[in-house]
């Protein structure tokens, strides 16, 4: 069975909603914890990255079985910055699998914040939520990764 760990802004229902359309079932989310890992955010951004702390607990879902068009919309939505990597994760009933995780760069990343979704839901979610709808709406099959890179540049004013 194919799941992806989510960590980030897709644990949010109106972002995944928006992401995947009606490509992913609630059924297919569940929570599920990545042991000896921790949350930090990107340097420069406000979104996490998932690294490796020797007994850090995540709590965050797992998608299970998305199909291709799920995970090509994922893609599309999480741009360049990450890459797929696999980790061992753990459901709430004690089952433990292999998922995959959006990975930052194997670049060196200079130590940043502690990132923290309640936090992040409390400050910056209402604006990433219109973002994802206006970007997955405008561009999603119907332009390159480049233009809609414009688009997304586009849509941080509405952050200001």
């Amino acid at each position: 069975m194919q799941a992806i760990f989510l960590y980030g802004s897709l644990m949010d229902t109106e972002i995944r909603r928006h992401v995947f359309a009606d490509t992913v079932s609630p059924g297919q989310v569940r929570p599920a914890v990545a042991r000896d890992h921790r949350t930090l955010t990107y340097p420069g951004e406000t979104f996490p990255i998932l690294v490796p702390q020797p007994g850090g607990l995540v709590q965050g879902e797992v998608l299970l079985s998305p199909n291709s068009e799920a995970l090509a919309r994922m893609a599309f939505y999480e741009g360049d910055e990450y890459g797929m990597a696999a980790l061992n994760i753990e459901l709430e009933n004690g089952q433990q699998l292999t998922a995959h995780y959006n990975q930052a760069s194997n670049e060196e990343l200079p130590v940043t914040e502690p990132w923290c979704f309640h936090q992040w839901q409390r400050s910056e979610r209402d604006t990433l939520v219109e973002m994802c709808r206006q970007y997955m709406h405008r561009c999603w099959g119907k332009m390159s990764v480049l233009e809609a890179d414009a688009v997304w540049q586009e849509l941080q004013s509405l952050r200001a």
